[in-house]
């Protein structure tokens, strides 16, 4: 394992990875949010990280604690309104939105609305979609960031807050959309796409095999041909990455 680094760091800096220099980046709060400063101030400085509440080609000072924090706006190139941001989505803009939720399934759906099925008698309500199921549909590709919580991975999520894949298989065959759908999964641990047409185990993080990589997973998840191992956290991304999360000053789970 990457020596010298914790978990939450190790996740931020393999989610900035994924961010290409020069994608038009559609960015929330938290750990999207870090992994998307995180890429611009490494090695993708020409990324453009968009916002929400209307600030574009973002470069905040400190990682903000909403879409509305002061620091959003503080170097950006230009403020418009949330609904300039949501027409430049619908514009097909957007080269990637970055998406996490309370739980993911093996078709890529995303889950922030309820959690308890049908037949529950117990259910405990989240904050809904935002702008999620938008993105998930018009952005060219998403990136879907999830902390290693078993509790989060799910064969069939209790609710489609976020639609994943437009397969047969997860009864969206039908859907007509601009965008392809998640590019990948990322955890702590590990690299998932949908190669195979649901989840699939791409790459493991250095230090970590396996089965520590699906330890918990409650069903038996793909895996590539050959399963990569991806390279060390290099040393200047893992400091960016650290600094962005102490003066975040929360959990990164």
């Amino acid at each position: 394992m990457t020596a010298g680094i914790s978990e939450a760091v190790r996740f931020v800096a393999m989610a900035a990875r994924e961010i290409r220099d020069g994608e038009v980046c559609f960015v929330g709060i938290g750990v999207p949010s870090l992994a998307a400063m995180t890429a611009k101030r490494t090695h993708a400085p020409d990324a453009v990280l968009i916002y929400e509440s209307g600030a574009v080609d973002a470069d905040p000072p400190v990682p903000p604690l909403s879409t509305g924090s002061p620091s959003v706006v503080a170097n950006t190139a230009m403020v418009t309104s949330c609904l300039g941001v949501f027409a430049m989505l619908q514009q097909g803009r957007f080269d990637v939105g970055l998406l996490s939720g309370a739980q993911v399934d093996r078709h890529g759906n995303l889950n922030s609305t309820v959690l308890g099925g049908a037949a529950a008698k117990r259910k405990v309500r989240l904050v809904g979609s935002g702008g999620a199921h938008d993105i998930a549909l018009l952005a060219r590709e998403v990136i879907i960031l999830m902390p290693h919580d078993p509790r989060r991975f799910v064969s069939r999520v209790d609710y489609v807050t976020t639609p994943g894949l437009r397969t047969r298989e997860n009864g969206l065959a039908f859907m007509q959309a601009r965008g392809h759908g998640p590019r990948c999964v990322i955890t702590p641990r590990a690299r998932f796409t949908f190669e195979s047409g649901e989840l699939t185990l791409e790459a493991v993080a250095d230090g970590v095999d396996e089965a520590q990589a699906l330890e918990g997973f409650g069903w038996d998840v793909a895996r590539a041909a050959q399963v990569r191992r991806l390279p060390a956290i290099e040393p200047g991304l893992a400091q960016v990455a650290a600094h962005l999360l102490e003066l975040w000053g929360r959990d990164a789970g």
